[in-house]
């Protein structure tokens, strides 16, 4: 799969030459100008793990659900490594900072064509839209591609994210399993 098929996409013309330019989406605008969209690839390594060294303890815990202050490089290349087949992952770039990733969205498919969703937008970006519209582009593109629900875990106290999904058009219910989270999940 390239990016010029991806969503039917313009593959923007940026000043991201660090990455592989077929891995370009094209941008969506926020309140503060452009998000570039690009899928995730094992070369963007050295960015994901600077994204995540950069989160908050909270927006950490809230993405992965476990108190760290880094992560393995095994789960590292997991999250890196996709085959944008059956784990598809997107991150965000704004043309203020080149090459320093700000968001992540992704989903992984199982067996029933579900997929669960996660995203994580670093701290100094939260609440600006960007969480929300790479979702919108990840969530076009499940649908797409024959996913038939798509659902996650979120903290529950984790107000910003339960508002988002709900804007998205998720339910919300306690998670049986753990008192803690909530599932959000929706058809596609």
């Amino acid at each position: 799969m390239t990016a010029t098929n991806f969503m039917h996409l313009h593959v923007a013309e940026d000043r991201f030459d660090a990455f592989d330019a077929l891995s370009s989406i094209g941008p969506f605008a926020f309140s503060g100008g452009a998000v570039h969209v690009r899928l995730i690839r094992a070369a963007m390594t050295s960015s994901y793990r600077a994204f995540v060294d950069k989160l908050s303890a909270i927006s950490r815990f809230n993405r992965f659900h476990s108190i760290g202050h880094s992560i393995h490089d095994s789960l590292m290349k997991r999250l890196t490594d996709v085959d944008q087949i059956g784990h598809v992952a997107l991150a965000a770039f704004v043309e203020q900072l080149p090459g320093q990733m700000i968001a992540e969205a992704r989903y992984i498919i199982d067996e029933r064509f579900h997929a669960e969703w996660a995203v994580a937008v670093a701290d100094e970006w939260q609440r600006k839209g960007i969480g929300r519209g790479l979702s919108s582009i990840l969530l076009k593109y499940a649908q797409s591609h024959h996913v038939v629900r798509a659902w996650g875990l979120v903290q529950r106290e984790n107000r910003s994210m339960r508002s988002m999904a709900d804007r998205l058009g998720f339910s919300q219910r306690y998670y049986s399993r753990d008192s803690r989270l909530v599932l959000v999940e929706r058809a596609l």
